[in-house]
């Protein structure tokens, strides 16, 4: 979260060489920016009551401000489905900390529009809260493409994974057709009066196992439909270990392909955090398929940890004693489109997604050399309370 100081409104008379006429052209010039411009603005006053509600933010929400001026915000809001922004604004009012957030609003079409908005209180020449003010512009369209860039890497990145899901489909379908073929020759005798027509253990245990088998790739390609699915925004109060440990699982093929070890140490006793999860588990995958891919063609070990970085902050670090990147490469790794696989092998855009989600969260990411060789990447997270939890991180 951004802290932000929140502004006073002049004093004229001690401000030197600036006259009373020119203040006036000043305020007229701003009331016409906030009627006319895309610009989003909001006022309330302190308990909440809506002041402002300009054109640009009717326009987006389908709300219009006639409708909701001298109304509660959070009671307007609440009523269309979304009212992060009206506890963003309680919540400036109550801490006078002026913040910058992410937010959901309604949209005008009865869908969810996103928006950034600096929140902070208007306070008098003596610095006196006097209302809350809300200024941002519309994110709904960038949030759009870059969650369509978010999917189509999780597709790229299951192409990849083609030769490990066949593995991983191909061992339990094995298991399955012999003991269907074992119990299937057995049940054609006891037909043909060959042999007597009795269950034995075995046959039961061939039958377990054939719907073990069939669990597994039940429980595999559902997950894998799901993780394929265009990613959803909402956040979500989660165990970071747990998100991690559902996004490993999905990890399995390109560890077996690449010969890696893989090692969890996870905390248990991590407290629980608003985020979302589609994205961070995007964030898994792509380091731990980074790290996979860069051990050398003997295998190597890829070391995933989460664990408390701090009294506000979570840390999830995935660590390998691969290859590592050479100084050159260093400056570029975030980059789009940047990538030292052979052709056909990497888009370009698993770090530089990752990046991206982390920054939207509000967090860092940070890369550096291991002592033994390889590379560790570390991803810091805010840790986030339910009291504002609604709010979307923004990028």
């Amino acid at each position: 979260m951004s802290q932000l100081r929140g502004p006073r409104l002049p004093a004229l008379s001690a401000t030197a060489g600036v006259t009373a006429a020119v203040w006036g052209n000043l305020a007229g010039a701003l009331l016409q920016m906030v009627e006319e411009s895309d610009i989003l603005v909001a006022l309330t006053d302190l308990e909440g009551k809506v002041l402002v509600w300009n054109p640009a933010l009717a326009r987006l929400t389908g709300c219009p401000g006639c409708d909701g001026v001298g109304r509660d915000l959070a009671d307007w809001l609440v009523d269309r489905g979304v009212s992060d922004l009206a506890d963003v604004m309680r919540e400036v009012g109550r801490t006078g900390l002026a913040v910058r957030r992410e937010l959901r609003l309604p949209g005008c079409a009865g869908d969810t529009a996103a928006a950034a908005f600096d929140v902070m209180p208007v306070r008098d020449a003596g610095g006196v809260a006097e209302a809350i003010v809300a200024v941002g512009h519309d994110l709904t369209a960038l949030r759009g493409l870059q969650s369509q860039v978010l999917h189509a890497e999780k597709l790229a990145s299951v192409g990849q994974l083609a030769a490990g899901v066949a593995h991983e489909i191909n061992n339990p379908l094995t298991s399955v057709q012999m003991c269907v073929e074992a119990v299937l020759r057995k049940g054609t005798m006891a037909i043909e009066g060959r042999v007597a027509n009795l269950f034995e253990p075995n046959d039961v245990e061939r039958l377990r196992r054939i719907q073990e088998g069939a669990e597994r790739i039940r429980r595999f390609t559902r997950e894998l439909v799901a993780y394929a699915r265009p990613p959803g925004r909402e956040v979500e109060t989660v165990d970071l270990s747990e998100v991690v440990e559902h996004a490993l699982s999905f990890c399995e093929p390109v560890l077996f392909a690449a010969k890696a070890q893989l090692v969890r140490d996870l905390s248990s006793d991590l407290p629980k955090t608003r985020l979302v999860r589609d994205h961070i588990m995007q964030v898994v995958t792509n380091l731990v398929s980074n790290a996979a891919q860069s051990l050398s063609d003997g295998g190597g070990q890829v070391v995933v940890r989460t664990y408390r970085a701090s009294s506000s902050a979570l840390g999830l670090e995935v660590s390998d004693n691969g290859e590592g990147i050479c100084e050159e490469d260093r400056p570029r790794v975030f980059e789009p489109f940047f990538t030292t696989k052979p052709a056909g092998r990497g888009t370009g855009l698993g770090l530089s997604v990752v990046r991206d989600i982390v920054l939207a969260h509000g967090g860092r990411i940070d890369f550096a050399a291991n002592p033994g060789g390889g590379t560790s990447f570390t991803v810091t997270l805010p840790l986030v309370s339910e009291r504002v939890g609604s709010a979307q991180p923004q990028q």
